[in-house]
């Protein structure tokens, strides 16, 4: 039966669920108990590549200091819920007379919304663009930071887009005083291991503002139309 349902789950692109005590019968007939599946879909590109899929399963939880993995039963009477930790990161940005902090806290990894906090000072008021890129080599700068962050080969978008690069984050609001505080919840990128986690690499803010790739040319659909970077920074993770 979840065999069945998680055949289903593919075909309609809606992620199934089996709770933690609910024994499912597995290939063979095999009594099991389910772990939540959670599949998240791609849609295909004409002549560049077919639908993409990416299925995870809840991983086993262990205790702190403790190798033996915990029942779905014992976390019950336990009431362990924080054991599928949450994992934090920050990046410190900097440019010419820029400067500030961008945290990311993911509260349920490897699949969970990760929440984007930031604010910088320094920087021209108006709209710029926020992209995570390739690489976090800082030795030569914000410009070597290679393209945005595209593991599936996908065309530029905005944030809510569901043809978009992982790393695109759209924009951010400047005041006139030059500062940004912002906030922005994204479920593309990701601080666990996986083809899209982002530790490492680099972020950065761009000179104009992102188009979200709707500027109908080639440059807009690479990365917004949205400029040279005049800040960036390494997403490093947090202890």
């Amino acid at each position: 039966m979840l065999s069945v349902l998680w055949l289903l789950s593919i075909i309609s692109s809606v992620p199934f669920f089996a709770k933690g005590d609910v024994e499912t019968s597995t290939f063979y007939g095999v009594q099991g108990t389910g772990h939540p599946l959670i599949i998240k879909s791609f849609p295909a590109i004409d002549n560049i590549q077919s639908e993409l899929y990416e299925v995870y399963m809840e991983p086993y939880t262990y205790r702190e200091g403790n190798s033996r993995a915990i029942s779905d039963k014992d976390k019950q009477k336990n009431s362990l819920a924080q054991d599928l930790r949450p994992k934090s990161a920050v990046a410190v940005v900097t440019g010419d007379g820029i400067s500030g902090e961008i945290t990311f806290f993911q509260k349920q990894p490897p699949a969970g919304v990760v929440t984007v906090t930031g604010s910088v000072t320094g920087l021209p008021p108006g709209r710029h663009g926020l992209h995570i890129h390739h690489a976090g080599d800082l030795r030569q700068g914000c410009n070597e930071l290679g393209d945005h962050f595209d593991p599936f080969l996908l065309q530029h978008g905005g944030p809510k887009d569901s043809l978009r690069h992982v790393g695109d984050l759209g924009n951010i609001e400047v005041g006139d005083d030059g500062t940004s505080e912002f906030k922005i919840e994204d479920a593309f990128i990701s601080l666990s291991g996986g083809p899209r986690s982002i530790l490492g690499r680099g972020i950065v803010i761009t000179e104009n503002e992102d188009d979200l790739g709707r500027g109908g040319s080639a440059e807009s659909v690479r990365n917004g139309s949205s400029g040279k970077p005049i800040a960036c920074g390494v997403i490093a993770y947090v202890r």
